[in-house]
């Protein structure tokens, strides 16, 4: 179930959690010198054979197109980490040649003698240099490697999380249909009761199903359909659904502000946010609904509710994270209206932002940009 898909999702999005990409070439994926010869390979040995040319002709200064060659070849190595056979075939040959240039020139009295030492040493530090750069790689494709492992699995658990929410809730719609009947039919007070408390139950498990499947559902391409929207009447509407609910409610200031956006979605952050005011306040309490254009278009919920102590604020947005005095008090939900929130505004590229101040109440605000003139009338993320 989880195969084929899954792996193509990690191809495509290894971009984004993948390694870091660096300058060195993992040495299994050439087989030099029979393919993968690139340009700077030839370049090299054209410029390493001038400086041996070099070396015989200006005998007297052959030091410098000595260390040339060498730092030339260190320099490459960086580029191009081969494997160790054409490595060593390389280092080899450059030994032989430069240590037969300067046996040429100690026997032509051009050079002294302790001068070939210079090759060995030479070599030794290039063959630590290659010892480095193997052990890097190695970690850098391990890292690839875990980095792949995880994606797959990120992948398998957002499928899983999207079919069990499918599969969830067809059960639970029949499950509430037969208990919404049974409520109806019932004439005694207790099983009507009971009828009611197993409804809301599944009410509950169904708004969970479906804020499941949308948080799975929010790196699908087609999660967004944006069109130019009014602000004000997404408020309006958001008041006349939640009025029923015991609370003093206003509508604060109402610039005229136009989206991009879709509207299901921004209607959702919006439920979502009074939502969460509803459950920090009583119903002595306002929850006020605004929205201004400042740098953007940014939609308010404000409350005179218990508000939020600083140290939840970060973690009010993580999925399933909640406050510590909102799990004490025993407020309904399990932590994903406001990822829900945070999910949706920063699909629309936007972000949301809180400010709460504890006994005081608090105050979310969803930034959007403000719609252009020739923002298209409808798109799809």
């Amino acid at each position: 179930m989880y195969g084929g898909s899954g792996q193509n999702s990690a191809v495509r999005r290894s971009g984004q959690f993948g390694a870091r990409v660096t300058g060195l070439k993992s040495p299994d994926r050439w087989t030099w010198p029979t393919r993968g010869l690139l340009w700077i390979d030839v370049a090299w040995v054209i410029f390493a054979l001038a400086n041996l040319a070099a070396m015989f002709i200006f005998a007297t200064w052959e030091t410098v197109p000595f260390h040339f060659i060498w730092v030339s070849l260190t320099i490459l190595y960086g580029f191009r980490v081969w494997r160790m056979r054409p490595t060593l075939s390389v280092l080899g040959a450059i030994i032989v040649a430069t240590a037969a240039v300067l046996i040429v020139d100690v026997m032509r009295g051009t050079q002294p003698l302790d001068e070939v030492t210079e090759v060995p040493l030479m070599s030794a530090m290039f063959l630590a240099m290659v010892w480095h750069a193997r052990r890097r790689l190695a970690v850098i494709d391990e890292m690839k490697r875990v980095s792949e492992e995880n994606l797959r699995l990120l992948e398998r658990e957002r499928r899983f999380i999207q079919n069990a929410s499918h599969e969830l809730r067809t059960p639970i719609t029949v499950a509430i249909g037969h208990a919404e009947l049974l409520q109806r039919a019932t004439d005694q007070s207790t099983m009507a009761a009971d009828a009611r408390v197993v409804t809301e139950e599944l009410m509950r498990l169904r708004r969970l199903a479906d804020r499941l499947l949308l948080l799975a559902a929010a790196d699908d391409p087609d999660f967004l359909h944006k069109k130019r929207i009014e602000v004000e009447p997404v408020l309006v509407e958001a008041l006349h659904r939640w009025s029923p609910t015991p609370r003093h409610w206003r509508l604060g200031a109402t610039d005229e502000a136009v989206v991009n956006a879709d509207a299901d979605r921004l209607a959702l952050a919006l439920d979502a946010l009074v939502e969460n005011a509803v459950k920090h306040t009583t119903p002595d309490d306002w929850i006020e609904l605004s929205v201004r254009r400042n740098h953007g278009v940014e939609i308010r919920v404000a409350d005179s509710g218990s508000g939020i102590p600083v140290e939840d604020l970060d973690r009010i947005f993580e999925r399933f994270g909640r406050a510590e005095s909102s799990a004490r008090a025993g407020n309904g939900g399990v932590g994903l209206g406001l990822a829900i929130v945070k999910t949706i505004a920063e699909a629309h590229g936007g972000s949301v932002r809180v400010r709460s101040t504890v006994g005081k109440g608090s105050e979310f605000e969803v930034v959007l940009a403000q719609a252009q003139d020739g923002d298209s009338a409808s798109s799809a993320r």
